[in-house]
């Protein structure tokens, strides 16, 4: 049905009567090798979970700009811009990649990950809105908040509607956004009570921006998180809200461990520099905010004491810097970086309070693959390959005792060679709360070769060495991840 409605909208939009207007089109291509070996971060050869396969992305966009409207009381006309992004998303080389874990939870992110394509954008952009200095956009597009910390699309789109414009003091610009989404990760109910399989719940997400430039940009962001359904809260990992174990077996409803509607806050302050050979992006962010359990209040059938309300209380920060430098006997500049990201974990002492910052669309996908500190490990402040797919895995992928993720980057890029560059990364990670034991997750090397043209085609080989830490197995494991990407774009 796509495939049969697109070209003849395209051809629409191509011949409509419009003055002062331009066709642009975009296209672009990734294909990716990748193998993964041991994924479960296991000492037993059987139950180590390696992955081979091809993974494709595919976009193609039409859209028509600057349609004139009308001219403004001010003399600028209005304009318009209507767009479509259609993309597509799949594996080869492997039939059951996307249904076992943990590539599952990345596969449920997007409408589609089976080269069916779906609508990226599909939009409606108006400049000089109403006769204001004010840009509105309306339906799905592409949308990222500060530095993806809170919120960032991954791919998909957000459906709403986002206004920007200038304000006429100290060139401070304002943003404002209201998007209709889902929560692809929260469980579902079974018809007799028992938490099931992942389901979808209705989110609303609501919020704004305030940019004030100086020597570098500061930037305010707020946003709301609303949102309708079942989900987990996350110290019920650990026992739940009455001290009882969680169990998903049949007679044993955790649904205390549960909420049916939650409302968050996230406040975050961002800065930005860029200056000569030096840049800086450091963004900290605070979670507020309550849930309604899904039990009824004071007790549930075993005699647990539910409580009336769950708070949130989280916080994070992540913090990137890089130096271009010439280096003697050498031609070109080397590139030094450096990166800390920090998430507050949950305490399992405080039954009705959840510390674990965790934003329902944060930052953490690329594709059908993870983007995060380590190539391999793929950790944000909140989430990771963290070995743990099993019954016992929990929202951030770390084992139950552990929550909140610290991560420390150091990396050099060295002068490219023939128009060859070589990336060299260390990663530590570190729980940032943990219940007993050791709050070593583990480390990582990445070695990545990489030939790019003009930003349009490019060429990358990569290996990622990942050695886990006794918080997530004592007995010490070494993974693997090895992947070749092409990619190409207009």
């Amino acid at each position: 049905m796509v495939r049969s409605r697109f070209p003849a909208l395209a051809f629409l939009l191509a011949s409509c009567p419009i003055q002062a207007a331009n066709l642009d089109v975009t296209a672009a291509y990734s294909m990716r090798a990748i193998s993964y070996e041991n994924l479960n971060l296991n000492s037993v050869p059987a139950s180590k979970n390696n992955h081979s396969f091809i993974s494709d992305d595919a976009s193609l966009g039409f859209a028509v700009r600057r349609i004139t409207l009308e001219q403004t009381p001010g003399g600028e006309d209005m304009t318009m811009d209507v767009g479509i992004t259609l993309r597509a998303l799949g594996v080869t080389g492997s039939s059951n990649t996307l249904q076992s874990a943990p590539f599952q939870s990345i596969a449920r992110h997007y409408p589609s990950s089976n080269l069916t394509p779906f609508i990226q954008n599909a939009y409606l952009k108006a400049a000089n809105f109403l006769g204001y200095p004010v840009e509105a956009t309306f339906g799905r597009q592409t949308f990222r908040l500060g530095s993806g910390l809170l919120l960032d699309d991954d791919g998909t789109g957000l459906t709403g509607v986002t206004l920007r414009g200038g304000l006429p003091w100290w060139g401070i610009k304002l943003e404002g956004f209201v998007f209709a989404d889902r929560d692809a990760s929260a469980p579902g109910l079974s018809p007799g009570g028992v938490i099931s399989d992942y389901g979808e719940n209705a989110l609303a997400l609501f919020g704004f921006a305030i940019d004030l430039p100086t020597d570098g940009v500061w930037q305010l962001n707020q946003l709301f998180e609303r949102e309708q359904g079942i989900e987990p809260v996350y110290g019920c990992t650990m026992s739940d809200a009455g001290g009882n174990a969680v169990t998903d077996t049949p007679g044993k409803n955790p649904a205390n461990c549960y909420s049916s509607k939650a409302w968050r806050s996230f406040t975050s302050v961002r800065y930005n520099l860029s200056y000569g050979p030096f840049v800086f992006d450091g963004e900290a962010a605070i979670e507020r905010g309550m849930a309604t359990p899904a039990a009824n209040p004071d007790s549930d059938f075993t005699g647990a004491v539910v409580p009336r309300r769950i708070t949130y209380n989280g916080d994070a920060q992540v913090v990137r810097a890089k130096w271009k430098q010439s280096l003697p006997r050498m031609t070109g500049e080397g590139i030094a970086r450096l990166g800390v990201a920090r998430g507050s974990g949950d305490n399992p002492g405080t039954r009705t309070t959840n510390e674990a910052f965790f934003p329902s669309h944060g930052h953490q996908f690329d594709g059908l693959d993870r983007s995060g500190f380590g190539d391999f490990f793929g950790a944000t402040p909140y989430n990771a390959f963290g070995g743990t797919y099993g019954s016992t895995s929990t929202a951030s992928g770390l084992p139950s005792q552990a929550s909140g993720i610290i991560a420390v980057n150091a990396g050099f890029s060295p002068p490219s060679y023939k128009k060859y560059t070589l990336d060299v990364d260390y990663y530590l990670f570190q729980a940032e709360r943990i219940s007993s034991g050791s709050r070593t997750l583990g480390s990582e090397w990445d070695f990545r070769l990489r030939r790019n043209v003009q930003d349009r085609f490019g060429v990358s080989a990569t290996m990622a060495l990942f050695s886990a830490g006794p918080a997530l197995n004592p007995n010490g494991a070494k993974a693997k991840k090895y992947a070749l990407n092409a990619f190409c774009r207009f």
